[in-house]
């Protein structure tokens, strides 16, 4: 009664009392365990509740207990044993489904514990938490739909949750939904007024939309109030190009919270590799082992001093450090959803068997004739942005940035099946696709689209655009793949954070493009090196643009100058004068490449 009703010290004392008398008494152990578990004394809790489950191996409460214990002194798979356990005894109890859920994630089991937590909300519609999760389980697998459905359940039931708010705002930013982040951010404000970290989402969202005056207004006033919050205001400021501002607003940040790896990583991101005059290596260093830094706030930190060895011509150094960013970004977000070699290879293989030069050269009844769009594809860090820069900077040409309409809408139209998809829905995906990069870049003539991992989606492209004009950039096979392994993608490619997976994928790409090439009409695909790019950039870009049709104008030499906003992880070299350090950049890193140096064999 005393436990139950709140009086937890009398509760203990008794407890004790009674123990002392008889040791073995097993009701006392198990109640002194739970309420030495709820107090967070859960070595001793533990130490009550053994001889619980020695007595009775199957107590659903002691089986829950010992668990929730184990997983609280870090050991979650010793607990997801247990849970499982209880869950035989009551196999619906959204609790313990919800508790499972967690420790396989915390294991990396991300579909177990998606399986989990689906099965919590089944048994308990109204627990937010287990939509929550369920929601984080989803966009680790890049469901992201199924994402943005739990999400908004989440926040559905219980409205004042913080976290459901910018998951949902990240989520809906994937899927190229600008406008719906907007007013889910919109509405977070009003819940939360005052809330740092959603003032500085809503900014975000505020700018996603055109809207950036009133973004860097919120930027400003929110770290007056909040001067931690200068870190967000600063990726911001990079991403629109003003890295000299950027780095005040780091500094006052990293003044604020000192432990930060990721104000380190955007000083790095913005060349800014010495405060007051010195390196700053000697003060970051020593905090790569702090207890004080979560896993990401270490792998910001290793890609900053990686960055910052790099700089000062350290290769071991350099190269420790990204192979520690690279381990601790795997373990954060590649480790639950592991790179299946076969299954990527038989998936290209039937993309290819499907998209016949036969099949891809017959346009689908209702394609547009529209040649706005131009594609920009190729392997990620090929100078996509780069290239992209340069033709927006032309008049006549917008970027609409890396629209994820293909990645995410290829499954679906394909279950509908190509072959049997009606004039009118074809001309409807026409019509999206369309609508998705006009709202992203405004109303021009020609609008560029330089998501390079579109080259899965070549043949379904020139289907239902067979007027679009398509670039492929290519750069030097080991330049690219190193530059993959030295960019922190946060929850990027699957293949990412690994070299033996970055250099399977590439040879996958050089597959596919070799079967689009050969497919295509001549007409349709250019091929541009992107050491052409950087060592001739007018003769390069006139090529480009006479390939699409359009004529040449001199603001394609003057790129640096493009105030379009830069979200992708280029945002600093894209916007500089053309510089050639980029090339043959992996040659110092040679020794400690490993798999990275077969290609060297492969692509030779």
């Amino acid at each position: 009664m005393a436990y139950r009703t709140g009086r937890i010290q009398e509760a203990e004392n008794l407890l004790r009392g009674l123990l002392k008398q008889s040791s073995d008494h097993i009701e006392s152990h198990f109640v002194l365990g739970m309420l030495l578990g709820r107090t967070g004394r859960w070595e001793e809790a533990i130490s009550h509740l053994e001889p619980v489950l020695v007595a009775q191996p199957t107590r659903h409460e002691a089986l829950y207990w010992v668990a929730v214990a184990k997983k609280m002194l870090g050991a979650p798979e010793a607990a997801a044993s247990l849970f499982e356990k209880a869950l035989i005894a009551d196999p619906q109890n959204p609790i313990v489904l919800n508790e499972l859920g967690l420790c396989r994630m915390a294991l990396n089991q991300v579909e177990p514990a998606l399986q989990a937590f689906v099965k919590a909300t089944g048994s308990d519609p109204t627990g937010p938490a287990y939509y929550y999760n369920a929601g984080i389980a989803y966009k680790r697998l890049d469901q992201f739909y199924k994402a943005r459905d739990a999400f908004q359940d989440a926040i559905r039931l219980e409205p004042r949750g913080i976290e459901a708010y910018l998951e949902l705002k990240m989520v809906l930013e994937v899927l190229n939904l600008p406008q719906d982040a907007l007013a889910v951010l919109s509405n977070a404000v009003e819940v939360f007024p005052g809330e740092a970290r959603l003032l500085t989402a809503l900014a975000a969202a505020k700018s996603q939309v055109g809207a950036r005056k009133e973004a860097e207004e919120i930027y400003r006033s929110t770290m007056a109030a909040h001067p931690a919050s200068g870190i967000a205001f600063a990726e911001w400021l990079q991403q629109e190009g003003r890295f000299e501002e950027s780095v005040k607003c780091i500094l006052t940040s990293l003044k604020a919270v000192p432990f930060q790896g990721v104000a380190f990583y955007r000083l790095a991101e913005a060349k800014a590799f010495k405060i007051d005059g010195k390196s700053w290596i000697g003060q970051a260093e020593p905090l790569v082992e702090s207890p004080i830094l979560d896993l990401k706030e270490k792998t910001y930190l290793c890609y900053a001093l990686a960055r910052a060895y790099e700089q000062s011509g350290d290769a071991e150094k350099t190269i420790h450090f990204y192979d520690l960013a690279n381990s601790s970004a795997f373990a954060l977000y590649n480790k639950g959803r592991p790179f299946n070699r076969r299954e990527l290879s038989i998936l290209n293989d039937q993309i290819i068997s499907h998209y016949s030069a036969k099949a891809v050269r017959t346009p689908l009844k209702g394609a547009s004739d529209s040649g706005k769009p131009i594609f920009i594809v190729g392997m990620i860090r090929s100078g996509t942005t780069l290239l992209d820069q340069v033709l927006s900077s032309h008049p006549e040409i917008k970027s609409a940035g890396e629209p994820v309409f293909w990645i995410k809408e290829s499954d679906r139209i394909h279950k509908m099946n190509t072959q049997e998809l009606s004039r009118e829905a074809v001309s409807e995906i026409a019509g999206q696709y369309l609508s998705a990069i006009e709202t992203a870049a405004g109303q021009s003539k020609y609008i560029s689209d330089k998501m390079p991992l579109n080259y899965f989606h070549v043949g379904l492209i020139h289907r239902i655009f067979p007027n679009a004009k398509i670039i492929h950039l290519r750069r030097n096979p080991l330049d690219t793949c190193f530059s993959i392994y030295s960019t922190f993608f946060g929850q990027g490619p699957a293949f990412a954070y690994n070299q033996a997976n970055i250099v399977f994928n590439y040879i996958e790409y050089q597959k596919m493009m070799r079967h689009w090439t050969a497919a295509i009409p001549t007409g349709t695909i250019l091929d541009v090196d992107y050491e052409s790019l950087v060592e001739d950039r007018e003769n390069t870009a006139r090529r480009v643009l006479d390939f699409c049709g359009i004529e040449w104008n001199d603001a394609c030499l003057a790129h640096e100058k493009n105030e379009s906003s830069i979200l992708t992880p280029s945002k600093w070299q894209a916007r500089q004068p053309i510089y050639r350090s980029s090339i043959q950049r992996w040659l110092p890193y040679e020794p400690w490449l490993k798999e990275l140096k077969e290609l060297k064999a492969i692509c030779s």
